[in-house]
């Protein structure tokens, strides 16, 4: 008997190379034994609620898009009592998803993967209540993605990002902050502040030293205190390159749960589209809430295997 999947398309997203191999697709998921119901993405919003409207009939959802795509998902399944696994195909511009999860950039072999690939338990996120699949994110270049024309993304991919954080460092102010977690407390000015877990954040890879894992239940944070000279600038730039997050430019540790607070409120970013402005921020690791398709021979940085 085959199995029954539910296929979101998203035909805007990054080069939108699935409305030239669509059949192409459906022919590996038919051979690979599955019943296939297409649904194509019509507004934002629309994926997450049929996901959580009908997501539970079905033994797997699989979704093409970008990131943005992954957030709808995780948001519509994590409303199921019984949520089945997450299929995915990469189809945006930069797919931070897909390269810690080290899924193939063709349409195919990705789609492969759904059909043969091997299921992993990862961590996810919430923001105030709201999830998130990979980060969490607020000042100085955190708006580059949903502030970048979507035609940009397609002309110059990585480089419309750049580029964008270019055009933004004569934007940059420090935000007073407060944050509170069980490992520690900061009071500071940062201008930069990320809660992730993941290996990729707009397209730069971390190092293994880093220490990430995608499933203890632990995010990594990693705040960036102000700089007040071109040398200091020039410094931290350096440490980042390096991906070395351990100096007197930076705050870094692991932690399952973290509060901020603000004296105005401040916009944030959700695995790169806008997640809202706000004063206070509660944000708390879900240790291996979403179970998603993977290569059989990935080798993800996990604590449990």
């Amino acid at each position: 008997m085959k199995q029954r999947m539910l296929f979101f398309v998203n035909p805007n997203a990054g080069h939108a190379e699935i409305r030239a191999h669509l059949m192409d697709v459906l022919d590996v998921f038919t051979r690979g034994g599955y019943d296939v119901t297409v649904h194509p993405t019509t507004r934002p919003g629309d994926l997450t609620e049929r996901i959580a409207a009908e997501g539970d009939r079905y033994d797997i959802v699989t979704v093409t898009g970008g990131d943005g795509t992954v957030n709808e998902a995780v948001a519509g399944l994590m409303r199921l009592d019984c949520p089945p696994p997450l299929g995915y195909l990469p189809g945006g511009t930069v797919n931070d998803v897909a390269a810690t999860l080290q899924l193939p950039k063709n349409l195919l072999e990705a789609a492969a993967v759904v059909v043969g690939g091997r299921v992993a338990r990862i961590d996810l996120g919430q923001f105030n209540g709201r999830w998130f699949a990979y980060v969490a994110a607020f000042g100085a270049f955190t708006d580059v993605p949903y502030a970048t024309a979507q035609s940009d993304k397609r002309l110059l991919g990585r480089m419309a990002y750049l580029l964008r954080s270019v055009m933004s460092l004569g934007e940059i102010r420090p935000i007073p902050i407060r944050a509170v977690s069980a490992e520690r407390t900061i009071e500071d000015n940062v201008i930069l502040g990320l809660v992730a877990s993941t290996t990729s954040v707009g397209g730069f890879r971390a190092k293994p030293n880093l220490g990430v894992s995608l499933d203890d239940g632990l995010s990594e944070v990693i705040l960036v205190r102000e700089i007040k000279t071109m040398a200091d600038l020039n410094a931290a730039a350096a440490a980042v390159l390096r991906q070395d997050f351990n100096g007197e430019f930076f705050h870094k540790f692991q932690t399952a749960h973290i509060e901020f607070e603000f004296d105005e409120e401040v916009p944030w970013t959700l695995d790169g589209e806008f997640g809202g402005s706000v004063c206070r921020a509660e944000i708390r690791n879900r240790q291996r809430a979403l179970r998603i398709m993977i290569p059989p021979e990935a080798a993800l940085p996990t604590g449990t295997g």
